[in-house]
């Protein structure tokens, strides 16, 4: 039997597939040796699993030989020295496909956990809010009437949900992956914070308020972005295209999400989306000259009745109420609120 020094180079062209004719005779000699043949299955192996065989040859045989060597010398046993070689070639296959193992199924775990990814849709239902954690660890609380879209498992270099209607966010901390929230072209792109983000479709405006941290308000056709700091909010006037900021409590924009509603000189056109979302009801101002009349209040246990009858001893409003009633599927309609402006007092527009 020939002595090996080492794996000839021959085997590596033949296992790449780029040997010449001679290599590949001098490789069926070489593999008449059945240990040679063994060594060469295993070499295969690791081919197939890593497809870089380089790996392999960057181990220093020699350096392992005499590791052997200086083991065997101080255990006192005698061996033949012409084997030592290809003893320790073969010590240091098992631990390569140990390692082309570990890297073939890596691979293949990233695989198949991109498969797996997919769009996670919550939705709180009219009259509802809903309190749960994104992939992230971020803390979302979803105000009625709401949904959002997120991945299963955040990749790549942002962390991307998708929002119609309103949340609070307690974002967690990742400054190499930033997170941000999006309503068609009204964007928040945040790092570790805590916003509101209200953008319902069909509103007349989205808006961004912030309580800690910083964030970046983005509208993408305007390509326009502007810095918030804590106590401030960005209303995107969507008929008008264009960004306004102010300082705003926003303790009383985020006391949804503790189950108040706080109304602090809103206009009455807004309080009546607000009420309709939060007891499920659809609420109409019949004359719209009282759209813009601003309402202060904060609502907490009261009932959908509760509240327009207090709405009408402040404000100069009457109103009625159609109960809800049974259909021919057998499920239920929606309160139905009209109000009108009161005929015996003289409304005041108020700015």
């Amino acid at each position: 039997m020939n002595q090996i020094k080492n794996i000839p180079d021959f085997v590596f062209a033949c296992l790449n597939e780029s040997a010449t004719a001679q290599e590949i005779e001098q490789l069926d000699q070489w593999l008449v040796d059945l240990e040679n043949a063994q060594l060469y299955k295993q070499l295969k192996t690791i081919n197939m699993l890593s497809n870089d065989l380089k790996l392999y040859r960057s181990f220093n045989i020699e350096t392992a030989r005499k590791k052997v060597e200086l083991e065997i010398k101080e255990r006192k046993r005698i061996v033949f020295f012409h084997r030592l070689q290809r003893y320790a070639a073969v010590l240091l296959v098992p631990v390569l496909l140990t390692a082309a193992f570990f890297i073939y199924k890596t691979i293949h775990l990233k695989q198949d956990i991109s498969r797996s990814i997919v769009v996670q849709n919550i939705y709180a239902q009219p009259g509802t809010r809903s309190h749960f954690f994104l992939p992230d660890s971020t803390e979302v609380w979803l105000n009625t009437a709401s949904s959002i879209k997120f991945p299963s498992i955040f990749k790549g270099k942002t962390r991307l949900v998708e929002l119609d209607g309103e949340a609070y966010f307690k974002v967690y901390k990742d400054e190499k992956k930033p997170f941000i929230v999006q309503k068609d072209g009204f964007r928040v792109r945040a790092l570790g914070t805590a916003f509101n983000f209200c953008a319902y479709d069909g509103d007349r405006r989205f808006s961004a308020t912030l309580e800690e941290g910083k964030i970046q308000v983005t509208e993408i056709s305007l390509n326009k972005t502007l810095l918030i700091n804590p106590g401030e909010q960005v209303d995107f006037l969507v008929s008008e295209n264009k960004f306004k900021k102010s300082k705003v409590n926003v303790q009383n924009v985020i006391a949804w999400k503790n189950g108040r509603l706080v109304f602090d000189k809103t206009p009455l056109s807004d309080v009546v989306l607000a009420l309709g979302r939060w007891f499920n009801a659809d609420i109409e101002l019949v004359d719209p000259s009282i759209a813009n009349y601003r309402y202060t209040a904060t609502f907490t246990n009261e009932s959908l009745k509760q509240v327009m009858e207090l709405l009408e001893l402040s404000a100069p409003i009457k109103y009625t109420i159609k109960e809800r009633s049974k259909t021919d599927d057998n499920s239920f309609t929606k309160e139905l609120v009209r109000i009108r402006k009161s005929s015996n007092i003289e409304f005041i527009k108020q700015n």
